[in-house]
This record gives structure tokens, sequence and C-alpha cells, in this order.
């Protein structure tokens, strides 16, 4: 009966502790907000390129004054795009960094392993970059996304090829990890909403180069579009082998991710983009007249005029801007529950 009763105790003590973390107001002068990424490794480029967006507008906002006469400061950790290394860092992030909520995670794999440790830590998870369904459905309170979802981007692209080209067969190439079949399904649902199917499939592992096998699975499909959910280095990769193939059509269309980052690629391919359509979640970082963006030009001169706009680093700003104005709305008194 004892023994009933401490763990009874240590229960309720560890309920009213969490509730008390939740529900205390915030008194810090400065938010610290956590940061999970790739800043190493072949998916450095991303990370880097978000971070460098947030930096721009935090560093403008402090320079005025903050929110509320708080500054809000970035802890950006690497994770190599590795689900393993991102699991640590949120843990120290919310136990050792003591941030207040976890921001611009990148990548599905990493935000599916954060995703219940912000659940069992009930600490705000926000701007994360990941279309993922499991951010979006159910809706859960802890959770405050700016980008579109997987599932709307792919829907958009097929609907452009069947009502600009009336093309009926499409296969995918993906990563095999949450963020690949949250795309093959879908691609699926897509698909099934025009009375069509995935005619073809090929996956390669995260990290690696090597498309070969999906490649071969793609062959035998014979597409009129190969849409892709993968990071950029690897579906070049493909795009180039595909390209030799003589068993795939020389007019086969690609359509590409908003994952894929478009200047890199084309790069990657040496200048040849002919039949490749990329998603994206944001407007032109080069081109728009949208208010917004016109000063993330600005402020990318200011700060790193020797960095070149990207739709990542855009993102990363407008994530920026997003969470801000959620801390300015809620006032200067707040807890991790009105956040929420």
């Amino acid at each position: 009966m004892r023994y009933i009763a401490s763990v009874l105790f240590f229960l309720f003590a560890l309920l009213l502790l969490n509730y008390a973390i939740v529900h205390s107001k915030f008194e810090g002068d400065v938010i610290r907000l956590g940061m999970s990424g790739p800043f190493s490794g072949g998916l450095n480029n991303v990370g880097n390129q978000f971070l460098l967006g947030t930096e721009i507008y935090f560093k403008n906002l402090n320079e005025k004054g903050g929110v509320h006469g708080r500054k809000i400061e970035i802890i950006a950790k690497d994770d190599r795009y590795e689900p393993k290394m991102a699991i640590e860092n949120a843990k120290d992030l919310i136990t050792k960094e003591k941030v207040f909520a976890l921001f611009g995670v990148i990548g599905t794999p990493s935000a599916e392993v954060i995703f219940p440790i912000a659940i069992k830590h009930r600490i705000p998870l926000v701007g994360t970059y990941s279309g993922a369904e499991f951010l979006r459905k159910p809706p859960n309170p802890i959770v405050l996304n700016a980008r579109a979802s997987d599932l709307d981007e792919i829907e958009k692209l097929v609907q452009y090829y069947i009502k600009t080209f009336n093309y009926k067969r499409f296969a995918l190439f993906y990563q095999n990890d949450g963020y690949g079949i949250a795309a093959l399904n879908g691609a699926k649902s897509a698909l099934a909403k025009q009375n069509l199917i995935l005619v073809g499939e090929g996956s390669y592992k995260r990290n690696t180069l090597s498309v070969g096998n999906a490649l071969y699975e793609i062959e035998q499909s014979n597409p009129e579009v190969i849409l892709m959910a993968g990071s950029t280095h690897a579906v070049a990769e493909f795009i180039k082998r595909a390209r030799k193939s003589e068993k795939i059509r020389k007019e086969v269309k690609f359509g590409l991710s908003s994952f894929v980052e478009p200047k890199p690629l084309i790069e990657l391919l040496h200048g040849d983009g002919e039949g490749i359509v990329f998603a994206q979640v944001v407007p032109s970082p080069w081109t728009s007249e949208v208010k917004e963006v016109q000063e993330y030009r600005e402020l990318m001169h200011i700060y790193y005029p020797k960095e070149e706009l990207s739709h990542v680093s855009l993102e990363g700003y407008f994530a920026a801007r997003m969470v801000s104005e959620v801390f300015k709305s809620i006032g200067k008194s707040f807890t991790k529950e009105d956040f929420n």
C-alpha cells in the first residue's frame, strides 16, 4: 500500500509540475527558441538558409526593441538530417537550454521524432519546415504551422499536369522515410480524386544518392510524369539518370516538391531545367512585389549582402515573422498555454 501511495504521489507531483510549467507566466528578458536542423552534411544548405532567413528578421526586430521589450534568440543545433540526433537536440534544448518553444525544425523525419517530445513537455512546436499531416490532423494546440501541407502540394501538381497536358500516367520517386511515405499516400489520394492510380514508384534511402533501384522500378511503368519527394542532390541524381535511360520517354515531366531547392538543383543539372516544374509555398524571393518579400530583400541586403536570395531563407523569414506576431498579440504577460 505504501508503494502504491508513493507512486500515486509521484505521478500527482509530476502533473502539478507540468501544470505549473505550462501555466506559469513568462518572466525572462529574452525569449529563447530552439531549432534542430541540418547545418552540416548533404542537406546543410536547407538548414543554413532557413536559419539565415530567421536571423535577419529577428536581428531587425531586436534592434527595434524586440517584442514588448524582450529580444528573441535562436539556439540552433545540428542534426545532419538524422532523427536520432534530432531527438538529442530537442531534449537538450528543452531541459538544458530551457527554450520557450521549438522552432523551425527542418524536415519531416526530424519533426516526426520531435513531435511526441514536444507533446510530453507541453512545449510549443512552431514554424516547422515540414508539410506532414501529423502536424495538421488532428489539430494539436501545441503546433503552429507556417507552410502548406505536402498533400496540398502534390494535389496541385497532379491537377496542373492533368488540366494542362491531360497526362494520366504518374509515377513517384520518394525518400524512404516518413516524408516520402506521406508523399506516397498523398500522390495516391490526389490521383484517386481524378479516377487515376499511381502506375509506378521507387524509393531511395535518406542521406544517400542510391537511386538506381528506384529508377529501375519506375522504368517499368512508362510514366508521363514523375512526381518527386526527396532531397535536392538525390532528385538531381535521379533526373540525370532518367534522362539517359532508354526506358524512360524523352519528353517525361518531373514534378518536384518544395523541399527541393530550385537554383541548386538547376546548377547540379548544369542549367538544364527542361521538363521540370517546382511546387512552392512562398512567393518568388527575386521578383515578388508583396510588401513582406520586399522587406525580406531589404534586410538581406543590410545584414547579409553577399548571400543569395532563396525560397528557403524567405520561408525562414516568414516563419520568424509569424511567431513574432503571435508574441505581439498575446501581450507582455503570457504562458505557454496562452501561446498555444
